[in-house]
């Protein structure tokens, strides 16, 4: 059973520029185990990176629901920053093609500006 949530997992830990060649034991009861690998299937990873992750983010100071939480805003942000580019794109369009800068343009970009100073503080905060 411990296998099946392991393999349920999809998401593998990201590309890392040194070699995972460490491993470590560890003992456990099948309780302990079980509960393990069912929070591991709640945040969409396998086992063994639940426990480095989470293993890390203690010594941040800092626990995997944060985290996560953290990640979701910065993809709700990523989200914003996409609609915002693309307004910025219109602006830019029409500004070429009629020679005149629409009032709101100032505020699209300002509005950009602000997400990125969102990201930089979550991301900051992630470290």
């Amino acid at each position: 059973m411990a296998d099946g949530f392991e393999q349920k997992a999809q998401i593998s830990r990201e590309h890392s520029e040194t070699k995972r060649d460490k491993q470590y034991p560890l003992r456990m009861n099948t309780e302990e185990r079980e509960k393990l690998d069912a929070a591991a299937l709640l945040h969409g990873m396998k086992l063994s990176r639940y426990l480095v992750e989470a293993g890390l983010a203690m010594g941040r100071g800092s626990g995997l629901a944060e985290q996560r939480q953290s990640i979701d805003e910065l993809m709700r942000i990523r989200v914003l920053l996409g609609r915002s580019a693309s307004n910025i794109n219109q602006i830019a369009r029409h500004a070429n093609a009629t020679d005149e800068f629409p009032d709101d343009a100032a505020a699209a970009v300002r509005y950009a500006k602000d997400l990125m100073i969102r990201i930089d503080a979550l991301v900051r905060g992630m470290l």
